[in-house]
This record gives C-alpha cells, sequence and structure tokens, in this order.
C-alpha cells in the first residue's frame, strides 16, 4: 500500500512534492494503489516511483518526470501526459485510453499489453519501446518515431499512423486493418504475416521491408516505395498498386486473386 506520509505529501501539488524529492534523494517513492484521479500534479518528478495499480484517471501529468516509475496495472485513463518523461517506464497492463501522450518520451519503455485505444500520440517519441499485444485500436499517431519498437501481435487496427518513422520496428503478426500509413517510413519494417486489410500505405516508404504472407487486401499501395521489399506469399487480393515501386521487390507467389506471380520475370501466370 501506498505510504500515507507520501500520499498527503503528494496531494499538496507538485511542488512540494519536488521539493521533498530533494531533499531525499535517495527514496522510492511508493504510492502503490494511490487514488489520486484528477489531481493537477504538472511538473511534477516521479522518477522510479512505484504506482502499482494506482488510480491515475484524468490526472494532469504534463513535463513530469517518470523515468523508471512503474505504472504496472495502472489507470491513467484520460490523463494527460504531454511532454512528460516516460523513458524506462513498465507499463504492463496500464490502462491509458483516450490518455494525451503527444510530445512524450517512451524510448525503452515497457508496454506489454497496455490499452493504448483511442490515445493521442502526436510526434511521441516510442524509439525502442515493447509494445508486445499492446491494444492500440484507433489511436492518434502522426508523425510518431517508432524506430526498432516491437509490436508483435499489436492491435492498431483504424489507428493514424500517417508520417509515422516505423524504421527497422518490427510489427510481425500486427492487426492493422483500415490502419493509416500515408507516407509513414517503413524502411526495413518487418509486417511479416501482419493484417493489413483496407491499410492506407500510399506513398510509404517501404524499401526492404518484410511483407511476407501479409496480408493486403484492398489495401492502398499507390506510389508507394517496395524496392527490395519481400512480398513473398502475401495477399494483394484488390490492391492499388498504381504508381507503386517493385524494382528487385520479392514477388514469388504473391497472391493477386485470380493470379499468382510464381517467376515475377515472366510476367503473370495465366488465369
Amino acid at each position: 500500500m501506498a505510504s500515507e506520509f507520501q500520499l498527503n505529501l503528494v496531494k499538496q501539488g507538485a511542488e512540494i512534492w519536488n521539493q521533498w524529492r530533494l531533499e531525499n534523494p535517495g527514496l522510492r517513492p511508493d504510492l502503490q494503489g494511490a487514488n489520486l484521479s484528477r489531481q493537477d500534479l504538472r511538473g511534477g518528478d516521479f522518477s522510479g516511483t512505484n504506482f502499482y495499480e494506482a488510480n491515475l484517471r484524468d490526472t494532469q501529468f504534463c513535463n513530469c518526470n517518470f523515468e523508471k516509475a512503474s505504472l504496472y496495472r495502472a489507470d491513467m485513463c484520460m490523463a494527460d501526459l504531454t511532454e512528460a518523461n516516460l523513458s524506462y517506464v513498465d507499463f504492463y497492463k496500464t490502462t491509458l485510453y483516450t490518455a494525451d501522450l503527444s510530445k512524450a518520451n517512451l524510448r525503452y519503455s515497457h508496454l506489454y499489453r497496455a490499452d493504448l485505444r483511442e490515445a493521442i500520440l502526436r510526434e511521441t517519441d516510442l524509439a525502442e519501446a515493447n509494445l508486445y499485444e499492446v491494444d492500440m485500436r484507433e489511436a492518434v499517431m502522426p508523425d510518431a518515431s517508432l524506430v526498432r519498437s516491437t509490436f508483435y501481435y499489436a492491435n492498431l487496427s483504424g489507428a493514424d499512423l500517417s508520417g509515422a518513422n516505423l524504421s527497422v520496428a518490427s510489427l510481425m503478426g500486427a492487426v492493422m486493418r483500415g490502419t493509416n500509413l500515408h507516407r509513414a517510413s517503413c524502411v526495413g519494417t518487418n509486417l511479416y504475416r501482419a493484417i493489413l486489410q483496407h491499410a492506407n500505405l500510399a506513398e510509404a516508404d517501404l524499401r526492404e521491408a518484410v511483407l511476407r504472407m501479409a496480408d493486403l487486401s484492398h489495401a492502398s499501395l499507390e506510389n508507394a516505395n517496395l524496392f527490395r521489399a519481400n512480398l513473398a506469399e502475401a495477399c494483394l487480393d484488390y490492391a492499388q498498386l498504381k504508381g507503386a515501386n517493385f524494382k528487385k521487390t520479392n514477388l514469388w507467389h504473391v497472391n493477386l486473386g485470380h493470379l499468382i506471380l510464381s517467376d515475377p520475370s515472366l510476367g503473370p501466370a495465366p488465369a
């Protein structure tokens, strides 16, 4: 349970809390199970703090420092975390539904099975974060940095990733139905067996991306750059391919509905 002294202290505001932290640099704060819903704690120093199963709904955390904090199973629904430092944070099964994480730093954070549905992550830095099985349906993430992040079997259906940088990220088996990846950078991205039905990949940079066995049916790949991409055994039923660059692309056994390109150099096989 949370320390009663520390709980009363933090409820007095970030200024008093930060002063106490300065005076006790070697102490790891314990706010486990604390109810801090709707508090204004902007600018607070919560680095290394234990927030296990805390109620942080609709709380103001702008510009806060949470580096290496534990937010394991915390409820941060609707919380304002804009420009917060959330690097190396443990968000295991944390609820961040509709939370605002715009321009926040989540580098190297652990978000395994976190709930980020409809969360706002505009220009957020998620480089090298672990988002295994995360739920990010309808999340708003334009221009976010997801370089080298891991999204194994994550659900990003309906998310807005327009202009995002997903270079060398791993989205193996990710569900991305109707996801907006317009002009996204996916250089060297692993999308093996990803479900990209009805996704918008127009003008996306997919050079050397792995799309083997991916489902791209009804997806838009107009003017996308697929130079040296691996599309072996991918499904492109009804995909829009106008202007796409398939130079040196691996199209072995690509499924185009009634057509199978078993050897692209020979052209389409007869139906």
